[in-house]
């Protein structure tokens, strides 16, 4: 017996994968942070994503590169057609990270990849670069998602996250 023409149904639920290329040190410090908090790499580089793509910090740091407009919450950030198309150039070896979007996050990743101009990948890498750099964005995740943690777990990553930041501790 044939199946009726293959039209299978598709899961509500269905991830879309995102595979950014991204240098091998900051790979390295993407796992080394997720292991600190004890949650999968896919994971947690989904959530910087996520929380970045809509927070007031990471958008006020990147808005610099929109070419259209942008808007998270009730906020609009200004874009402007004649700047120049941003081009990612990474510094010696690179490698792929394997992120997992639900499909309402991903579609909030293309409206931000519309905006900067560039594919959703690509935005998932300058995603994790910026939340990862930006201290006052991983002060605040921190204070979001990781009160779950002992201290000695919050003492390790403070430590991780100042040197990554070049502070002295």
């Amino acid at each position: 017996m044939k199946n009726g023409g293959g039209n299978r149904k598709t899961r509500s639920d269905k991830k879309v994968d995102v595979k950014p290329t991204m240098s091998i040190n900051l790979k390295n410090q993407l796992y080394s942070f997720a292991y600190l908090c004890d949650e999968p790499v896919k994971d947690c580089a989904e959530k910087l994503c996520i929380d970045g793509a809509t927070s007031k910090v990471i958008i006020d740091d990147i808005c610099k590169w929109f070419r259209r407009n942008y808007i998270y919450h009730n906020t609009v950030a200004i874009g402007d057609s004649e700047r120049q198309k941003l081009k990612i150039h990474i510094q010696g070896e690179s490698d792929k990270v394997t992120i997992r979007f639900k499909q309402k996050d991903y579609d909030l990743l293309c409206e931000l990849a519309h905006a900067l101009d560039v594919t959703p990948t690509t935005t998932s890498g300058i995603l994790i670069k910026t939340t990862l750099t930006n201290v006052e964005f991983m002060q605040q995740y921190a204070h979001e998602h990781l009160m779950h943690l002992s201290d000695k777990q919050k003492k390790d990553i403070d430590v991780f996250l100042n040197k990554l930041w070049g502070f002295k501790k």
